[in-house]
């Protein structure tokens, strides 16, 4: 009798903001206006690149520079980042250039109807500042769980985060070669690499393709548009 061959699993994390959507500054203009409530920071402080940071991380760094210290930063976070997600859900409400990348919706069909494969985030926003950005063009649905910025305020902790949420919701155990990572941005690819898991990168994002070549990612595409390949790449 022919021995048949286990089906690969793989939990597939995905970024949200350049990854699978663009909300044209929204997140950057609501840091900005609550910094401006709560301390009179000028957004013009917030020169500073924000791709592939957590929510706590662009605080922190931001305040940093400010001239605040750990000690007020730390008792001054959970307020902030309150404050922060009432304008972020005006900043989702009034911005018209909100949209999904080539090829999200399709490649998340086609995670869907493979066997084998389970979806999940991993992303540096607070987790309800990602679930409203997911809200507004109902992509929630395809991602019982995560890790997020609220979590650690190191990304490179997420991918472990989310591993242990992932076991437990789905009844298995996820090697760390089998997660694979989905991010526009070095530090998706970065944290991928440390933990040992699969890293695709997609230049849909800020980061220019010869900073993304340059982490030597697993998979790297200009976007997402291309479903049989991507699916290829993941399940491998």
């Amino acid at each position: 009798m022919p021995i048949r061959k286990a089906m690969p699993k793989k939990l597939v994390l995905f970024d949200i903001d350049e990854t699978m959507i663009s909300s044209d500054g929204a997140g950057r203009r609501a840091i900005g206006d609550t910094l401006k409530d709560m301390y009179g920071i000028s957004p013009d402080a917030l020169n500073l690149s924000m791709s592939g940071k957590t929510d706590p991380q662009i605080l922190t760094e931001i305040l940093t520079a400010s001239g605040f210290s750990d000690q007020d930063i730390r008792k001054d976070l959970s307020a902030l980042i309150e404050a922060y997600l009432i304008h972020l859900d005006r900043e989702i409400k009034e911005t018209e250039h909100y949209i999904v990348h080539d090829g999200v919706r399709e490649i998340l069909a086609a995670l869907a109807a493979v066997e084998g494969a389970y979806l999940g985030l991993l992303t540096g926003n607070v987790e309800r500042g990602a679930r409203m950005k997911l809200a507004r063009f109902d992509l929630n649905s395809h991602f019982p769980l995560g890790a997020y910025g609220s979590d650690s305020a190191s990304r490179l902790d997420l991918p472990h985060v989310a591993k242990t949420r992932a076991d437990k919701h789905f009844n298995a155990v996820f090697a760390p070669e089998e997660i694979v990572v989905v991010g526009d941005s070095i530090y998706d690819v970065l944290c991928a690499k440390h933990y040992g898991s699969v890293s695709l990168a997609v230049n849909t994002g800020k980061t220019p393709m010869a900073d993304l070549v340059a982490q030597e990612p697993d998979h790297l595409f200009a976007t997402l548009a291309d479903t049989d390949a991507v699916l290829k790449a993941i399940m491998n």
